[in-house]
């Protein structure tokens, strides 16, 4: 008998996640819920889901950051967007240099100085 089995990955939009600064496009951004699954697949066929992970994506430069559980679950809870936000901006910062998060804050401060006076 012959058994064809493999690994298959399947990514969802699960739908809007957020809405906060994104330091890659230096603009607030809504920032969206991805979940991808790998399946235990039989003949081509998706049969077991192996393994489930979640991302938020920036919605204009597609920046993903993967969510641990805690903050996986916190994407439910609209009272919790705030510890998410601190949390994506402590992730994107972190890869940064002091001499770059310095500038990287700097700048989000006149950009939202600036939209403030223009509204």
């Amino acid at each position: 008998m012959f058994v064809l089995f493999g690994w298959v990955k399947d990514r969802t939009e699960m739908g809007r996640a957020l809405s906060c600064y994104c330091y890659r496009c230096q603009r607030t951004r809504d920032w969206e819920h991805w979940r991808e699954t790998e399946w235990v697949s039989f003949f081509m066929i998706k049969t077991i889901p192996f393994l489930r992970t979640n991302f938020v994506v920036c919605s204009a430069c597609r920046e993903p950051i993967q969510l641990d559980a805690v903050r996986s679950r916190q994407l439910k809870s609209p009272a919790a967007s705030s510890d998410l936000a601190g949390f994506l901006e402590a992730h994107q910062l972190s890869q940064k240099s002091e001499v770059q998060r310095r500038f990287l804050l700097a700048h989000r401060e006149q950009t939202e100085s600036r939209e403030k006076n223009a509204a």
